[in-house]
């Protein structure tokens, strides 16, 4: 059996993360100077320099020269890059993302709908954003940028939040794909018609608060949309 190593780094970064809790420390507040710090658990200045290093990488401290490090929250860059990276190493199959989209996306639509049934929100930006989608047919990058913008309002009304964070994370992976659907689209000479035709759908199953409608509906639409996808990177 095999056992992890880590670095004293590690191990001082570990400890970090648990005295930040302990402490009740949020977003904006200072650590302890790294004298501290490096008294506190038995190390050099170099080990804790390095720990805070590597949480700032995380997101979970903001460093600059000079003063103590601060809490931070992690966003969804860190984890969009491990997947991207996954990807470009072939470690991950760009299915998985697509599969993963798929689930995530489908329920985002449902409780979407069921918040807009509620009364808790509504769908006037993605009304707006469909309506600037039809006019940037002929401009992949806007058409491509509206696009994002609006899955991205589906998750926002949906309000759950860790889904969205794992959307967001999918999005450089993602971009690359709606590029590829778009263009395999063009190379057809379908036009866009049919998308357009397919978040229509979306918005109108989540305005109207039909549940498994909004579900379907975005079922559909990425369906469809996956078989554009281009050659694997």
């Amino acid at each position: 059996m095999s056992v992890a190593r880590t670095t004293l780094a590690d191990q001082v970064a570990a400890g970090l993360i648990n005295e930040i809790e302990r402490r009740g420390l949020r977003v904006g507040d200072e650590i302890p100077p790294e004298a501290e710090i490096a008294k506190q658990f038995g190390v050099n200045r170099l080990a804790v320099r390095e720990a805070i290093r590597t949480l700032s990488a995380r997101e979970i401290l903001v460093s600059s020269q000079g003063k103590p490090a601060r809490v931070s929250t992690p966003s969804a860059r860190v984890l969009a890059q491990m997947l991207d990276f996954r990807i470009r190493q072939h470690s991950l199959d760009l299915d998985d993302i697509l599969d993963t989209r798929r689930v995530v996306e489908c329920e985002l639509a449902r409780l979407a709908a069921a918040r807009v049934a509620k009364g808790e929100a509504d769908m006037t930006r993605a009304s707006a954003l469909l309506e600037q989608m039809s006019d940037a047919v002929a401009d992949m990058e806007r058409f491509v940028e509206l696009d994002v913008q609006f899955h991205a309002v589906i998750a926002d009304t949906a309000g759950a939040r860790l889904l969205q964070l794992i959307l967001a994370s999918l999005e450089t992976v993602l971009l690359r794909a709606r590029q590829s659907t778009f263009a395999e689209r063009e190379r057809r000479g379908e036009g866009h018609e049919a998308t357009l035709a397919a978040h229509r759908s979306i918005l109108r199953a989540i305005q109207d608060g039909e549940v498994e409608n909004a579900g379907r509906a975005m079922e559909n639409h990425l369906k469809e949309t996956r078989r554009d996808v281009g050659p694997r990177d």
